[in-house]
C-alpha cells in the first residue's frame, strides 16, 4: 500500500510539472505565432510604405515636369506662338506635339498648309472631342479667381488639374507629403513671381499669366493608352494652346526617382493602365501573368498607373515573421524540453531512490529474518548442551554439529554484510597472491562435501591435469564459491547435483559452478546480480536470503579483473560462470598487494 501511494505521489509531482509546462509552452507558441503575424504585418506595412514613396516620387516628378512646362507655356507671348510651339516641338524631347485651337476659326495648329503629317493626324484624331467643341476645356465646374474645381470626369477625359488648384477630392488626394511639397512650391512660385521684374528676364515682351488665365493637364485616353495634354488660355476669347507630352521621354526621366537596388527576392516596378511593366528594378525573373503584391496609384498624375512590388514566396515580409517564429519557436521547444527532460530525470531519480529505499526495507526484514533464524537455532541447542539434559554422546556430537554450522553460516551472512558495506564505501582492501587454481578448487570441495552431502547434492568436479595460476584474492575467489554453492543449497538441491569446472581459455580460466535446479526465468535473469534483488523476496520464502551474494561475488570479480555471468544449463538448470585472470606459474611463492 505504502509502495503503490509513494507511486501514486510521483505521478502526481511528474504531472503537475507536466500539465503547467505544456499549458504554458503551447500558450507561449500562440503568443510568439502571433508576433510573428505582427512582424510580418510590420514588414508588409513597411514595404507598403516604401512602394508609397516611389510612386509619391513619381508624382512629385510628373508635377514637376507639367510645371515647368506649364509655366514655360504661360510665358509665351501671343504674338510669338506660332514659332515657338514648332520649336519647342522640334527641340524638346518631353514635347510630342503643338497646337492652337481657337473656338471661332477651329484648329489653327498643326496648320493644314502643306498638308498634315501622319503622327499630326493621329493627334488630331485622338483629341478630336476637344478640338471639335464636343467636350469644352473646362467642365461645368464654377470658377473663381481663376480656379477650377474638379477633376471631373467627362465623356471619355477627365477634365484639366490646372496650374493654380484647390485640393482634390478625398478619393484622388494624394499623401500628406505631397501635399506638403506642393504647398511649398507654390509659396515659392508666388514670392518668385512677386519679386521677379516683368523684363527679369531681359525679353520685354514676355508675359506673366495673371488671375483670369486657366489651363491644366488634361491625363486622356484613346485605345487603351494614355496621353497627357497641357493646354493655357489667357481668357475666354483668347485661343487655347498647349503641349502633348511624350510619355516615353517622361517614362526615362522617371526612372531616375525608382530605387537603384531592390531588397533579395522583391522586384519594384511601374505598370501601365493595362498592368504592363514599363520598367523595373530587381533581380527576381517575373513570369508573363505575374501580378503584384503590392500597388500604390499614381492617380491623378497617371490616371491607372501604379507602382507594383513583387515578392518572391512571400519574400521579406514573411521572411522576418517565420525567421522569428523559428528561432522564437527553438528557443521555447528547447526550454521545454529542458523541464520535462529535468523533470523525467527528477522523476527517474525518485522512482529509483524509492525502490531502493523498499530494497532495502525488504533487505533489513530479511536480514534481521536470516539472523533470528541461526542464532534461534545456536540458543536452542546450546541451552539443551548447558543445562544438561542430553545425555546421549551422539546426540550431544549432533547438537555440537548444528551449532558450528549455523555458526558458519551466520559467520557467511555477516562477511557478506560486511564486505557489502565496504564495497559501497569503496574500502574494501584486496590482497592478490599467485593461486594454483586446480588444488584451491579441490580444497574447497573437499572442505564443504558434508554439508554439500546432507544437502542432498551430489559434488562433481571436472578440473584440468595442469595447474592454472591466477593472481587472484584468495579470500575474494573463496566467498564467490561460497556464494554461488550456497545459493545451489538453497534453490538448486532437489537437482541432486552440485557439478564445478574449471578450464583454461584464452586470455582468462573459466570456472563454472551447475545445478540441475528449476533454474532462472528469463524475466529475473537480468536483475539476479542487482543487490537486495530477489526472486522471492517476501518473508514467508521459503528459502531465506539477503539478496546479496551474486552481487557481492559479481563485484569481487570485477575488481579483481573478473566477471560473473548467468547462462541456462543445457538440459535444464543454471550455470554461473566464473572468468578468472591467468598467469604463468610463478618461481616462486609470491604475494601481491594492491588496495
Amino acid at each position: 500500500m505504502i509502495h503503490f501511494m509513494n507511486r501514486r505521489a510521483i505521478l502526481g509531482y511528474w504531472l503537475l510539472l507536466f500539465v503547467p509546462t505544456v499549458v504554458v509552452g503551447a500558450a507561449a507558441f500562440r503568443l510568439i505565432r502571433h508576433e510573428g503575424e505582427r512582424i510580418t504585418a510590420q514588414a508588409r506595412s513597411t514595404e507598403l510604405d516604401r512602394v508609397r514613396a516611389i510612386a509619391d516620387n513619381v508624382r512629385l516628378a510628373v508635377s514637376s515636369v507639367e510645371d515647368e512646362l506649364g509655366e514655360s507655356l504661360c510665358r509665351i507671348p501671343s504674338s510669338a506662338l506660332a514659332e515657338t510651339l514648332p520649336a519647342w516641338e522640334r527641340s524638346n524631347p518631353l514635347v510630342r506635339n503643338v497646337f492652337i485651337w481657337d473656338a471661332k476659326k477651329g484648329l489653327q495648329m498643326p496648320s493644314q498648309q502643306g498638308g498634315w503629317t501622319a503622327e499630326e493626324r493621329r493627334f488630331i484624331v485622338r483629341y478630336d472631342a476637344l478640338f471639335s467643341g464636343r467636350i469644352p476645356w473646362l467642365s461645368a465646374a464654377s470658377e473663381t479667381n481663376g480656379t477650377v474645381r474638379g477633376p471631373v470626369r467627362v465623356g471619355g477625359a477627365v477634365s484639366s488639374r490646372v496650374l493654380n488648384t484647390e485640393p482634390l477630392a478625398e478619393s484622388n488626394r494624394p499623401s500628406d507629403f505631397i501635399r506638403q511639397v506642393e504647398q511649398i512650391r507654390a509659396g515659392g512660385r508666388q514670392l518668385a513671381a512677386t519679386a521677379r521684374p516683368q523684363d527679369a528676364d531681359g525679353i520685354s515682351d514676355r508675359e506673366s499669366p495673371n488671375s483670369a488665365w486657366m489651363g491644366g493637364w488634361i491625363p486622356w485616353f484613346t485605345e487603351n493608352r494614355l496621353y497627357v495634354l497641357g493646354w493655357v488660355q489667357r481668357d475666354s476669347r483668347s485661343p487655347v494652346y498647349g503641349i502633348e507630352l511624350e510619355l516615353a521621354t517622361l517614362l526615362s526621366r522617371l526612372m531616375t526617382v525608382f530605387p537603384s537596388t531592390a531588397s533579395d527576392g522583391a522586384v519594384y516596378a511601374l505598370l501601365d493602365d493595362e498592368g504592363k511593366i514599363v520598367c523595373q528594378v530587381g533581380r527576381m525573373e517575373l513570369k508573363s501573368d505575374a501580378r503584384p503584391d503590392m500597388a500604390a496609384a499614381l492617380a491623378p498624375y497617371l490616371p491607372h498607373w501604379s507602382v507594383g512590388v513583387y515578392l518572391a514566396d512571400g519574400g521579406m515580409l514573411q521572411a522576418a515573421g517565420r525567421s522569428f517564429v523559428l528561432l522564437a519557436g527553438l528557443l521555447l521547444a528547447i526550454v521545454v524540453v529542458a523541464i520535462l527532460a529535468g523533470g523525467s530525470l527528477l522523476t527517474w531519480q525518485a522512482q529509483r531512490h524509492l525502490a531502493d529505499a523498499l530494497q532495502k526495507t525488504s533487505f533489513v526484514s530479511n536480514i534481521s529474518h536470516e539472523l533470528k533464524t541461526p542464532l534461534t537455532s545456536i540458543r536452542i541447542y546450546a541451552e539443551l548442551l548447558s543445562e544438561g539434559r542430553i545425555t546421549d554422546a551422539e546426540k550431544t556430537q549432533k547438537y555440537l554439529q548444528v551449532i558450528s554450522a549455523e555458526s558458519q553460516r551466520l559467520t557467511r551472512l555477516v562477511n557478506n554484510v560486511l564486505d557489502f558495506s565496504r564495497m559501497e564505501q569503496g574500502k574494501k582492501k584486496y590482497h592478490r597472491e599467485s593461486i594454483e587454481g586446480v588444488d584451491f578448487v579441490r580444497q574447497f570441495i573437499e572442505a564443504h562435501r558434508l554439508r554439500l552431502g546432507e544437502a542432498g547434492l551430489t559434488v562433481h568436479a571436472k578440473l584440468p591435469e595442469e595447474p592454472l595460476w591466477m593472481p587472484f584474492d584468495r579470500d575474494a575467489l573463496e566467498q564467490v564459491l561460497l556464494n554461488l554453492v550456497d545459493n545451489v543449497v538453497k534453490y538448486a538441491n532437489e537437482g541432486g547435483e552440485l557439478q564445478i569446472t574449471l578450464e583454461r581459455k584464452p586470455g582468462h580460466c573459466r570456472l563454472a559452478v551447475m545445478d540441475r535446479g528449476p533454474g532462472i526465468s528469463p524475466s529475473h535473469r537480468t536483475r539476479i546480480f542487482d543487490k537486495f534483488y530477489r526472486v522471492d523476496d517476501s518473508l514467508t520464502a521459503r528459502q531465506p536470503g539477503s539478496g546479496l551474494g551474486l552481487s557481492i561475488a559479481r563485484r569481487l570479480l570485477r575488481d579483481l579483473g573478473g566477471d560473473l555471468t548467468f547462462e541456462p544449463r543445457a538440459g535444464g538448470g543454471s550455470c554461473f560462470v566464473a572468468c578468472l585472470p591467468c598467469a604463468a606459474p610463478p618461481d616462486g611463492p609470491v604475494e601481491l598487494a594492491s588496495p
